[in-house]
């Protein structure tokens, strides 16, 4: 849900900001996600209140006198929880680009998700912005969101197309270093969605994902692999299953299971979670979650190390 009251105020602080933007129907959005759970992994055991991803952007349209359709989008990432100084990592910039869109497809350019990183995700990532994000078992490596891009999108039918090129390090020392070049593929056909995507980072090494889901009635169910080959060290696969199902109106039940290669050592990270969604209306909603990591598998996003668990409560407030 979008707060359409904060149209005009914004129009024309843009107006001001930006010349040429006082016909833009800017809007105001974003979600404050945040829970108070009890950590346990080998290091210890802690209560924790946090912000997961909390977010505000705006984002609108700009009118132009051809067919090409001008658009702009701006998010920053906010800490609800702590980290009160900017300095401390308060606000963080999520996507921000422009965007031009016409027959020929779209183009963005700025900050934005490779298309490695969205090809998917929502058919198996039902656990997004937690301690049991897809990151502890998808690589977060190449799970990115990419500074200095040019992004094309166009949809074919139901095929969308995706493609990036990320300019990396614009230094002397470093000139490129860490550019990426990146492609995804998905399609849907009646109930079952596909996503292929493949990205080169340079000096991290390649990725090849699949992502495959399936809707029956109220249940979804989603499937991840990737293989993860870096440019030192052995090539490593890692797989995700995911199921949510819809009780009611209010009330829907999700678990995820993941496994990632480990390229060292004999013990697989694996991660396993359990979790209930209780919808108060369009724009909030409280949850509760149990999850469980055996050899590091909440070590990659959630910080928790060796063998760990997880029992949290949350909510989510969209405006």
């Amino acid at each position: 849900m979008r707060t359409t009251q904060k149209i005009f105020p914004l129009s024309l602080l843009l107006s001001c900001l930006i010349p040429g933007v006082a016909a833009a129907e800017a809007q105001l959005f974003g979600q404050a996600n945040l829970s108070i759970a009890s950590l346990d992994d080998d290091v210890g055991d802690s209560t924790a209140i946090d912000s997961h991803s909390s977010r505000v952007g705006i984002e609108g349209d700009i009118d132009s006198k051809s067919s090409v359709q001008i658009g702009y989008r701006f998010v920053w990432q906010i800490d609800m929880s702590d980290n009160a100084a900017s300095s401390a990592d308060h606000i963080k910039s999520r996507e921000q680009y422009i965007s031009l869109k016409d027959s020929w497809g779209e183009f963005r350019i700025g900050r934005h998700d490779t298309p490695y990183k969205k090809a998917g995700k929502k058919n198996v990532e039902f656990f997004s912005d937690s301690y049991a994000d897809w990151n502890n078992i998808i690589t977060k490596d190449h799970d990115k969101r990419a500074d200095s891009s040019l992004s094309y999108y166009n949809t074919l039918n139901n095929l969308k197309l995706s493609v990036m090129y990320a300019g990396g390090e614009d230094t002397p020392a470093g000139n490129n270093l860490g550019k990426i070049v990146s492609a995804g593929a998905e399609m849907k056909v009646d109930d079952l969605a596909f996503a292929l995507a493949f990205q080169d980072i340079d000096a991290t090494g390649t990725a090849l994902k699949f992502v495959v889901g399936y809707t029956l009635g109220k249940t979804r169910l989603g499937l991840a692999a990737e293989n993860i080959d870096p440019d030192a060290g052995s090539s490593t696969i890692n797989t995700m299953f995911s199921a949510k199902h819809q009780l009611d109106d209010s009330n829907t039940i999700k678990f995820t299971y993941g496994v990632a290669e480990n390229p060292v050592g004999s013990n697989d990270p694996t991660m396993i979670a359990l979790g209930i969604d209780h919808k108060l209306s369009d724009a909030a909603s409280v949850f509760a979650y149990w999850a469980d990591g055996s050899d590091d598998g909440l070590e990659a996003d959630a910080g928790l190390v060796g063998d760990s668990t997880v029992l949290a409560l949350g909510v989510i407030v969209k405006f």
